[in-house]
């Protein structure tokens, strides 16, 4: 069976595109082909059996449209049995690529999107019900050329039922090899922290997902724990970059705040296990309280305590893996509060550490989710 992966969005080397789905393809089907936008000259963590298609990095509105045409193109003329696309934006390209190459579709809907548009703020506040409403009819009707759709929690699985197309979930749990650190590399990077007391973030920010509740926790903390140091993995848009810095001068932050704008996959377990704390302070938005963030499972299988927002999507983990303390997000104060408490409390931390890496151990990682992957894969293969 021929199978090609595509993203338009996403790196060759992500964490569910290819360290988690495509290399649980691998372990059946001896190649999988990946579109997917890669920069000129750069080196991919990619295995034997995987064949890159690199797609040229193309900005503007325009250019992604141009890139999402020549995933299209390229899908077509590989001729797969099965295209598992990644984006939102490539689902209207997705019946004109099935008529044309006959392939299976299969649509990865990692956020549930429809309620995305009602907080981004690339879109005006009174046109995002309105734009809400046009992604969810435009992906719930292209959907239907799909033969799977597969999502990364519950409520958007069910957000499908009516499409009438068979859905699995596939929850982005960590792929427990991954999140194994290297005492020398662990060693060697803590060098630039001693001393330190490292708070972390790691992942996509914004301010929906917490970037400046924590910055201002951090400005309440800095007097009475001058040690303190948040470690923000990720910080790779320019403009909210820009902001940050803005009110890091502002507030005198420094010396407590760290920036990196990406991590290799393969060394982000160990940056992780510089932290005391790991940090998922996303906003009540109607979006967080349903997606799963996958850093609760990561922070938890590199052995760190958890300081979480109090969200339906989030606490159930915490509260029932004793793996942290879940808080009101949008409070900065009870932020700085359980800072405090968790840093002045070590067998604490070490019995939280504990439990998340026994929590993800026992349930919570991606070998469950790679049988019903390899499942699904299996009805389409030919006796």
């Amino acid at each position: 069976m021929k199978i090609v992966v595509l993203t338009t969005g996403h790196r060759p080397d992500d964490d569910r595109v290819y360290f988690k789905e495509v290399a649980s393809l691998l372990t059946r089907y001896p190649r999988v082909d990946l579109i997917a936008p890669a920069d000129a000259g750069q080196t991919y963590a990619i295995d034997a059996g995987t064949v890159l298609h690199p797609l040229a990095r193309r900005r503007g509105v325009w250019g992604r449209v141009r890139t999402m045409l020549a995933a299209a193109a390229e899908a077509i003329r590989l001729k797969p049995d099965v295209c598992h696309f990644h984006d939102l934006d490539f689902i209207v390209l997705a019946p004109w690529v099935h008529w044309r190459c006959g392939a299976k579709m299969v649509y990865d809907a990692h956020e549930v999107y429809p309620e995305s548009m009602l907080i981004s703020p690339n879109i005006p506040a009174w046109l995002r019900p309105l734009a809400a409403w046009i992604v969810d009819k435009a992906e719930k009707t292209c959907a239907r050329a799909c033969s799977l759709i597969v999502t990364a929690d519950t409520p958007n699985t069910e957000s499908f039922a009516r499409t009438g197309v068979p859905a699995i979930t596939l929850f982005n749990y960590p792929r427990l090899s991954l999140f194994v650190p290297d005492p020398l590399r662990v060693e060697a990077l803590r060098r630039d922290f001693t001393g330190r007391r490292v708070l972390i973030y790691q992942g996509t920010m914004s301010r929906d997902r917490g970037l400046f509740h924590m910055l201002d926790g951090i400005r309440r903390l800095k007097e009475d724990v001058p040690d303190v140091l948040l470690l923000l993995v990720g910080l790779n848009d320019a403009r909210l970059r820009a902001e940050a810095d803005d009110v890091i001068r502002r507030d005198g932050l420094g010396d407590h705040v760290r920036i990196l704008s990406w991590v290799p996959h393969a060394d982000m377990a160990n940056h992780m296990a510089l932290a005391e704390i790991g940090l998922v302070p996303w906003q009540p938005s109607e979006k967080n309280k349903k997606n799963i963030p996958i850093k609760v499972f990561e922070y938890m299988a590199c052995g760190i305590p958890l300081l979480v927002a109090d969200l339906p999507s989030t606490t159930p983990y915490v509260a029932e893996s004793g793996a942290g303390v879940t808080y009101d997000s949008t409070d900065a104060d009870a932020f700085a509060a359980e800072v405090r408490r968790m840093l002045a409390d070590r067998a604490g931390r070490e019995a939280m550490a504990r439990a998340g890496r026994d929590a993800v151990a026992r349930r919570w990682n991606w070998g469950e989710m790679e049988k019903r992957l390899l499942a699904a894969y299996a009805k389409w293969e030919t006796p």
